[in-house]
């Protein structure tokens, strides 16, 4: 359930790219490949026709155990990893948005305007 790509030759160097532990297997007389100037484009026909949520095993476990922690009893636990994510992930305008963000809800709470348990 893998498969090499090489490219010969290109700009004088070869390349090669290796796709392991699909997801599921795939039929190699039914996949073909298309050869353009600035892209090689590899279509994968699948053995079973059936909707694949990744493409390789590692990336589903990842998927998975990001999933897990977003799924917990308390909601705003929740909501609170996926801001940690964003602010990990993001860029310095997201980062500078959630911290205003932040402040300002935290001077709302301080002022009494909100009530602390949202």
């Amino acid at each position: 359930r893998s498969f090499d790509l090489l490219v010969k030759n290109l700009n004088g160097k070869n390349y090669t790219m290796t796709f392991n532990n699909l997801l599921k297997p795939i039929s190699v007389e039914g996949s073909s490949r298309k050869i353009k100037t600035d892209v090689v484009l590899v279509m994968c026909r699948k053995k079973r026709e059936e909707k694949w949520d990744c493409l390789t095993q590692v990336e589903k476990e990842s998927k998975e155990k990001e999933k897990a922690s977003y799924d917990t009893s308390d909601p705003s636990e929740g909501l609170m990893n996926l801001l940690k994510k964003m602010y990990a992930e993001g860029d310095d305008e997201m980062k500078r948005t959630i911290n205003k963000a932040w402040v300002e809800s935290r001077e709302k709470q301080s002022k009494g305007d909100i009530p602390m348990d949202i």
